[in-house]
């Protein structure tokens, strides 16, 4: 295999997104005609130029991703393992430029943070209860995860946070998995059609 490579300069060296972009083609991924930005208060993933459709974008290597596999034997949701697999991630030092890109606990706000006088602006009242009784659901799902790592519960509740805003869904009718994709999370996306992103068995990903 030949391996050309090339510059990032839709990255700004010195920036986790740079060095995040590095490290997956490094490992063997590919990253194009892309860019993060922030507009309008809000982060997300960019085409630097116009693209053709179906045109790859970016292509993130397994060894980037941070997967949890459905298993009952557990006694914890699908959800509750990716975020047991994230907080091992961070324990053991896994997947660092992906950890240093990713919003802190207070950087990543949610509906649930609304205050009630906020959630009264909502035109949908079946959201802001929805909003209203996620708290003592999400502090449940953190005490559940919390036997099964060696973390403080601030560092459970982050990866919570980071599971359930970022993660992505692959269901191939034999098995579920849930994934954190690097690069590919800052797009707006919705979960791929079965099996239309991945190669092989729910191994490299795909953005095109």
């Amino acid at each position: 295999m030949i391996v050309v490579a090339v510059a990032i300069p839709a990255f700004s060296p010195g920036t986790p997104e740079h060095a995040l972009a590095t490290w997956v083609r490094r490992e063997g991924g590919f990253v194009g005609k892309v860019r993060v930005e922030t507009r309008d208060g809000l982060r997300g993933l960019f085409v630097t130029e116009p693209v053709r459709a179906g045109e790859l974008l970016v292509s993130v290597p397994p060894g980037c991703i941070v997967s949890a596999d459905e298993d009952p034997q557990w006694g914890l949701s699908l959800r509750e393992l990716l975020t047991a697999r994230l907080v091992g991630a961070r324990t053991r030092g896994q997947c660092q430029p992906y950890l240093d890109s990713l919003p802190t606990l207070d950087g990543a706000p949610l509906l649930c943070d609304w205050s009630d006088e906020e959630l009264e602006q909502l035109q949908a009242a079946e959201l802001a209860e929805l909003a209203r009784g996620m708290p003592p659901f999400v502090a449940a799902s953190c005490e559940r995860v919390r036997p099964y790592v060696q973390a403080e519960a601030s560092v459970v509740e982050w990866a919570e946070r980071m599971v359930r805003t970022r993660a992505m869904f692959f269901d191939t009718g034999v098995s579920r998995r849930m994934s954190l994709v690097p690069v590919v999370d800052l797009a707006n996306h919705r979960t791929p059609p079965r099996r239309s992103a991945m190669d092989g068995e729910l191994s490299r990903l795909h953005l095109g």
